[in-house]
């Protein structure tokens, strides 16, 4: 029998190794996920302390011709995760008449100038759950559209 060749590794030594870059991947996936629901919690403070500002609405008017120099009647207003409406999003679902109740922070707020500034210059809204992750109410999205017709 010769000697062992310089440079070998054992079976144990690999399966070591698998299990450290096994166990690097699992702590790196952690840190992500870790660092993402920080995010999340960072926007949903950001989402429910922000309010419409004038800097706000001249951000909205310059979208709002933008999108109708394109020929477009609609505007994608933004979305947020139904988990931030007071009722995890099912009265907009649901399409209950009193949904506006629901709203919390920004989305309130907005809702609110719509209502009292955008509504009465014939501006419509529509708020509807825009996907179901695993079946149950995901992000919720609001579009401002100025086609003739009955506001919602």
């Amino acid at each position: 029998m010769t000697d062992a060749q310089p440079g070998l590794l054992s079976a144990a030594d690999v399966r070591s190794l698998v299990s450290r870059q096994k166990s690097a991947l699992l702590a790196e996936d952690a840190r992500k996920r870790k660092a993402a629901e920080e995010e999340l919690k960072h926007q949903k403070e950001m989402f429910l302390h922000r309010t419409v500002t004038p800097d706000f609405v001249a951000r909205l008017i310059a979208r709002i011709e933008n999108a109708a120099a394109n020929g477009e009647m609609q505007l994608l207003l933004g979305r947020f995760p139904s988990a931030w409406c007071s009722d995890g999003g099912r009265a907009i679902n649901a399409r209950e008449a009193d949904w506006p109740a629901t709203l919390q922070g920004f989305a309130r707020d907005f809702y609110e100038f719509w209502e009292r500034e955008l509504k009465p210059r014939g501006f419509q809204m529509e708020v509807t759950i825009v996907d179901f992750p695993s079946g149950m109410p995901g992000d919720i999205g609001a579009t401002l559209s100025w086609t003739e017709g009955d506001a919602a």
